[in-house]
């Protein structure tokens, strides 16, 4: 099956909205092993939207779009892509029920405008939005599959994961199935030379094997198809287990959870409490970890210092230590986490210090130059990386960095 997918709205084809939506569903739809082969981004009007069905249909089983199906006069995706089909707009009782329902939980009242909304093309069927007023819709004509979704991620996804679950799953043919196995600390020169012969696509198994850049780590991605799920995790196992053998010092996991949910859930398993202690990450690192549901469970308390007088009235930095190797050096870190750990009274204390930039660089400790530090239980650990980027990256990717180091160690206990 090959896809389409089009973003309908000036403010993507003008750069003011980063389209998210399509890197989703195309990951989405990879897992079930179908191909995204065209990804594009139209304006609000009728002739553009007109133009991309004219191409699509020629060339794609099944074109999604999303965005436009607001109750503004601007909206007109739905009235435009019924109008080319040939298709006429009528009531659909339960979206327009779902509406009022959303308006009730709001406790606002529906205005006439949102009654637009819950018009459909006749004879597609519903999407529900259940955290919207823009119900989605699918319907087939030409054998070609059309799908509607609103353009606010919040409400694509999880009405995408219905679409998915109603609708395309009963078309497969094949099942798509995909294991990761997740790297720290090694480049992907590195991976490509030890295990080189484990990388590519091996049609006698059906399986496909490659390298991914993650967020302070690499992923080696393996997804096989087959009609049995037995059959085919036993072909994906027959190259990641050869996989966990030789690059066995660098496995953090096979996880495809996001860094902090992987420590959340580490934390949990070993009954641990944590706390953080950040210098140029302003607080990025707690903020990740208390993005996961239950975080109350495992976090006690954040602190940043971002000054040299806050590291040593807060935290307990030695002032010499700060004079003579830097708010920047393996020493703050550690003083930094040791501080954070025994002011808390948490089981474990992880510390970020360094240079976001782009100022206070210099000769000897370049910008992107970080410290981590990880304090477990009676244990200290710290870490230099150097990285690369804006100040926002840097900071952002620091994080990640840490959380993945933390993951490791208690993975190991």
């Amino acid at each position: 099956m090959k896809i389409e997918l089009i973003a309908v709205g000036n403010e993507v084809v003008y750069g003011h909205t980063v389209n998210t939506n399509a890197s989703y569903m195309a990951s989405e739809f990879e897992k079930y092993g179908l191909e995204v082969c065209y990804q594009g981004a139209i304006r609000d009007r009728e002739e553009d939207i007109n133009q991309a069905l004219e191409i699509a249909k020629k060339r794609v089983d099944m074109i999604i779009l999303c965005g436009g199906l607001g109750p503004t006069k601007d909206d007109l995706t739905k009235e435009a892509v019924a109008k080319y089909f040939g298709l006429e707009l009528e009531l659909n009782k339960e979206a327009y029920e779902e509406i009022e329902r959303f308006f009730i939980k709001l406790q606002k009242p529906m205005l006439d405008t949102n009654y637009k909304q819950a018009l459909l093309p006749v004879g597609s069927k519903l999407i529900p939005n259940y955290n919207g007023t823009a119900p989605g819709c699918y319907f087939e004509i030409n054998s070609v599959g059309v799908a509607l979704f609103p353009g606010p991620p919040r409400e694509l996804r999880p009405m995408f994961e219905y679409f998915i679950n109603e609708f395309i799953i009963e078309k497969l043919d094949t099942i798509c199935l995909t294991e990761e196995v997740r790297l720290l600390g090694i480049g992907e020169s590195f991976i490509a030379e030890e295990i080189d012969d484990l990388l590519g696509c091996f049609e006698a198994k059906q399986v496909e094997v490659a390298p991914y850049l993650g967020e302070g780590f690499v992923s080696i991605r393996l997804k096989g198809y087959g009609q049995s799920k037995e059959d085919i995790l036993h072909n994906i196992n027959f190259y990641k287990i050869q996989i966990q053998n030789r690059l066995k010092s660098f496995i953090i996991g096979d996880t495809k959870k996001v860094a902090e949910e992987l420590v959340y859930d580490l934390l949990i398993k070993h009954s641990l409490s944590i706390t953080t202690a950040e210098s140029c990450t302003g607080g990025l690192l707690a903020s990740r970890i208390v993005n996961v549901s239950g975080a109350s469970e495992i976090f006690q308390e954040a602190f940043v210092t971002y000054s040299n007088a806050s590291k040593i009235k807060t935290l307990g930095v030695k002032k010499e230590t700060l004079e003579k190797y830097g708010a920047v050096s393996e020493q703050t870190a550690q003083e930094m986490a040791i501080g954070a750990q025994k002011k808390s009274g948490s089981d474990v204390a992880i510390s970020i210090t360094g240079i976001a930039g782009p100022t206070g660089a210099s000769e000897t400790k370049p910008i992107g130059l970080i410290y981590i530090g990880i304090a477990l239980k009676e244990n200290i650990y710290s870490y230099k990386i150097n990285l690369y980027g804006t100040r926002y990256e840097i900071r952002s990717l620091s994080t990640a960095y840490a959380l993945q180091y933390l993951a490791r160690l208690l993975q190991n206990l």
